[in-house]
């Protein structure tokens, strides 16, 4: 495992990281203005993960389990023979040493292979190729399935994932989307990570997110099923450069500083206490989390948070990744807190505040409010240009700017797409991208 323990504090205008010798992942904390003003109120506190570059020769070995859809529909537009080929695919990269096993569901739930050593490849692909599409859509059972089948060869030192595909909706035993996003954080705390793959227009992606979410994997939408061999290569290739599996940041909050919220991620506190999900890391990983935050009134310096980056060792082991402190000092001249505003971070933070503006676009969407949410983007991309950050030049107006264009393609989308289905999909799948840097 990679132990961080020589960790050696940083002292940098209001951060501090750790670093420790060899390649280790570090995480570093901005406030978008180290001066707060002296009645205190909103600011914006980034993190930013980053994970070294990895080899992919000497990875670890996997345990997956792949859950395929048959349902009938996956039989339009050939979606199963590409989902089969795709399959193949991912089988001819394993290694020996790997554990592998398919899961297949309709209405009724078939183990085709059983979790066990790679072996015959050849033998395994022809089970593959002999899969036909059948009836209705027991998501819920192929899933938990897929994660008992992983659970019988659990070991820490082990990829464990479950990767889900789907074109259809939960319309076979558990189909309540909360039951089954407690399901995936469930395994997730034992160790065991999920990925999930929408095909087609027809699937459910609120439930797809949130599994993924839940699960601690990737999410992602292919629109056309010729895109499923690289997107299950793109998986796989990642999971080859697994750093860390279960990932989070413990924060210790500053007295009566508040989180309001972590921007596109998952997260729980009480008074105090802030944690963050990550799901697992990869080698050259760059994440950037966005927290808003409530501070108090004061004077003099203060320090906001301080945290570390972890991730779990087993079911119930963290080890301690990186480490941070964020600290401020107080001013009773807006002035001085406006020039001293970071305005790189500052940038980000109206980046991920847009991106909430979309979340609550796509949620317009799903309930036939076209017009509403076509007012959301439009006033979305009215405050991004207004933020301080926009004119600059450099890395934080090119952020704003490239924001800002996005937001007008998912107008244009939505005035333009004849299909709803596809632009709310495209919509929601490119702000996921953008919130999780995938």
């Amino acid at each position: 495992m990679r132990l961080a323990s020589l960790f050696v504090p940083v002292m940098l205008s209001g951060l501090t990281t750790a670093t420790c010798a060899g390649p280790s992942a570090k995480i570093t904390a901005h406030l978008n203005s180290p001066t707060i003003f002296a009645d205190g109120g909103q600011v914006f506190l980034q993190l930013s993960v980053h994970v070294p570059a990895m080899s992919t020769r000497d990875r670890r070995p996997m345990n997956l389990s792949v859950v395929l859809d048959r349902s009938g529909s996956m039989a339009d537009q050939g979606k199963l023979e590409y989902a089969k080929q795709a399959l193949c695919t991912l089988i001819d990269q394993l290694k020996e040493q790997d554990i592998f096993s398919i899961v297949m569901y309709d209405d009724i739930i078939d183990v085709l292979r059983p979790s066990g050593r790679v072996g015959d490849k050849e033998r395994i692909k022809r089970l593959v190729r002999s899969i036909e599409p059948r009836n209705s859509t027991n998501l819920g059972g192929g899933m938990l399935e897929g994660y008992q089948q992983v659970e019988r060869n659990l070991h820490r030192e082990y990829v464990n994932r479950v990767v889900l595909l789907s074109d259809g909706l939960a319309n076979v035993g558990i189909t309540d989307d909360r039951e089954l996003s407690r399901i995936a954080r469930r395994y997730r705390t034992k160790g065991i990570s999920l990925t999930s793959m929408g095909v087609g227009l027809d699937y459910n992606e609120n439930l797809m997110v949130a599994l993924s979410e839940s699960g601690g994997g990737n999410y992602y939408f292919i629109e056309s099923p010729h895109g499923l061999a690289h997107i299950m290569r793109r998986e796989f290739d990642m999971l080859s450069t697994i750093y860390a599996h279960h990932a989070s940041v413990q924060i210790h909050l500053g007295a009566n500083v508040r989180v309001s919220d972590v921007i596109g991620h998952e997260w729980s506190g009480n008074e105090g206490t802030c944690t963050i999900e990550l799901g697992d890391l990869y080698g050259g990983d760059n994440r950037e989390i966005t927290i808003e935050m409530e501070v108090p009134r004061g004077k003099g310096s203060v320090q906001v948070a301080e945290g570390i980056l972890q991730h779990k060792t087993d079911a119930t082991s963290e080890e301690r990744l990186a480490s941070f402190t964020a600290l401020a000092t107080y001013s009773a001249d807006k002035a001085e807190v406006d020039k001293r505003r970071d305005m790189d971070i500052q940038a980000k933070a109206d980046v991920a505040l847009s991106t909430r503006a979309v979340e609550k676009a796509t949620q317009a969407l799903d309930e036939g409010k076209d017009e509403e949410a076509r007012a959301i983007l439009g006033a979305a991309e009215v405050r991004l240009n207004e933020s301080a950050a926009a004119p600059c030049a450099g890395a934080a107006g090119a952020a704003v700017r490239d924001q800002s264009q996005r937001l007008q393609e998912y107008k244009v989308m939505l005035e333009q797409e004849t299909d709803g289905r596809r632009a709310k999909k495209e919509i929601q799948y490119r702000n996921y991208q953008t919130q999780k840097k995938k």
